[in-house]
């Protein structure tokens, strides 16, 4: 399965992120800062408004005089393509910069991939999350899942904001024919015919279709194909944070230049918490209309995301701050850093480095998938190793952390008194190992697995525990051996097979 994160109108939503407050309203976007420059892209109030592609601002303007017209800005472009690449390495190792605005991911491996049951829940609430993490860096995401990335990508384009394909010949065939993005010339050639949807096209043959309209014909069928895959060309997570905006109009006093640094600090802290990193320095660039740069490193004392103390440093070198001309373009960016580590007593027990431990997770999150990876928690019943996966919450473990230390600290006794107060330890393998045992007059004899083999000299059971009878009953029963060359194991029969448990220290 292929999933794609399109962003609609990205260009435009490059330039309102650290505009929220223009979304609703009658906004567009020109293709350049020149006077003639057709507008590329707009907002829904302006579409309601009468503005249309092709229209210069001044046109615009006479449709609609309240539109707010603005440039492109390849800047707050490259700021949002790493944003949401980093949201599609969140929830897969394999993805694709298809194109501006458009990540493809391969799910390959991915837990998700693999339901059966009620898939389109299971997707869609794992596709909610890619959408809340873009609308928490002010980007509004479609997600389209299929079997192939060109079904996946004509799904995102019509999602709302999730589409999961799951009958392809049902969801192509009522489709436009301009989503596939024809050329115009064979465009204006498939309406001559009559073709209007891609369910026509895929009915005339791709054959016949191929020897009238050359090469671009075979290229419209693969993009409606079901079983055409081609290979995904794949992205190296982006290891820079920056956020950057061009003004419209130039700045001249603090507080509009404040705004905008406090939403930048905030979608640089959001982007690091992602990937479970901090800022060990920040980097302020400001550009003059004299075409001149003024830039400043901030050096972090103690690294952090934490955003009223990154706004703090910035605000206090801005207040007494003055420039020569007044200000065209902001660029605000994060160097990665990780926490510091302390030295902690000889039993006291922490995380010596919280920020690697977390990036650590955030791979195995992409890897595994959400829901095999976090804290085990045990379960309230009688089933030996009964426990469920929970995610890891930092305060919450680091607040547990702090209770067993106190605990310890109030109650700390020799390790030798604690060995003789509860016993070995057995170490459990999970899952448990498949094993062979001969019995005789029903007793252990003889142990074969693949961390232990040989005689058992002593055993001591069974013990027969069982539970759950109510809802998926289970039976088994434990011996505790040791071997004939002294390893001592717990092994348990679960109907008619055998396993070894784990191991005693």
């Amino acid at each position: 399965m292929f999933a794609v994160i399109l962003i609609p109108d990205f260009f435009l939503q490059a330039v309102l992120r650290h505009q929220p407050e223009l979304r609703d309203s009658a906004a567009a976007l020109l293709s350049e800062a020149t006077a003639n420059a057709p507008i590329i892209e707009m907002t829904c109030s302006a579409r309601s408004a009468g503005v249309n592609i092709g229209m210069t601002s001044t046109q615009a303007m006479a449709r609609c005089p309240q539109i707010v017209v603005q440039a492109r800005s390849s800047q707050a472009e490259s700021s949002a393509q790493q944003a949401i690449l980093q949201a599609a390495f969140c929830f897969s190792p394999f993805v694709e910069a298809t194109q501006p605005g458009i990540c493809t991911l391969d799910l390959r491996g991915q837990p998700i991939a693999k339901k059966t049951a009620d898939p389109s829940g299971g997707f869609e609430a794992w596709s909610r999350k890619i959408i809340e993490f873009a609308s928490g860096v002010h980007l509004r995401a479609q997600v389209g899942v299929a079997a192939t990335p060109g079904l996946a990508l004509l799904a995102a384009r019509f999602a709302d904001p999730f589409l999961l394909v799951e009958n392809p010949e049902a969801f192509t065939s009522d489709l436009p024919i301009e989503s596939l993005d024809p050329s115009p010339a064979v465009s204006g050639i498939l309406k001559r015919w009559g073709i209007h949807t891609v369910g026509q096209l895929v009915a005339l043959g791709k054959e016949g279709v191929a020897e009238r309209l050359g090469a671009e014909a075979l290229l419209l069928f693969k993009r409606a194909s079901a079983d055409e895959i081609r290979p995904l060309t794949m992205a190296l997570a982006p290891e820079v944070f920056i956020e950057a905006l061009e003004f419209p109009n130039e700045i001249e006093t603090l507080e509009p230049l404040l705004f905008i640094l406090r939403r930048f600090i905030e979608q640089l802290s959001l982007r690091l918490e992602a990937v479970y990193l901090v800022a060990g320095e920040l980097k302020l660039t400001l550009t003059m209309a004299s075409a001149a740069t003024c830039e400043r490193v901030f050096k972090v004392p103690s690294p952090t995301r934490n955003i009223e103390i990154l706004f703090r440093m910035v605000f206090t070198h801005l207040e007494n701050f003055t420039t020569p001309s007044p200000i065209t373009a902001l660029s605000l960016e994060a160097i990665p850093s990780r926490t510091e580590n302390h030295q902690f007593a000889l039993f006291e027990t922490s995380l010596r480095d919280p920020n690697h431990f977390f990036e650590t997770v955030a791979r195995l999150h992409a890897l595994l998938g959400t829901d095999r990876v976090g804290t085990p928690v045990v379960q309230d019943s009688h089933r030996p190793d009964d426990f469920k996966m929970e995610p890891v919450k930092f305060k919450d473990l680091e607040e547990e952390l702090t209770r067993k230390r106190r605990r310890r600290a109030t109650t700390e006794e020799p390790c030798e008194a604690l060995a003789l107060k509860h016993g070995m330890a057995l170490r459990r393998f999970r899952p448990p190992l498949p094993a062979e045992v001969q019995m005789e007059r029903d007793r252990p004899v003889y142990l074969s697995s693949t961390k232990v083999r040989g005689r058992i000299a002593h055993a001591v059971g069974p013990w027969r525990v069982s539970g759950q009878w109510w809802e998926k009953p289970w039976v088994r029963e434990e011996w505790d051996i040791e071997t004939v060359a002294g390893r001592l194991c717990r092994i348990y029969q679960d109907g008619t097979k055998w396993f070894l448990e784990g191991l005693f220290d």
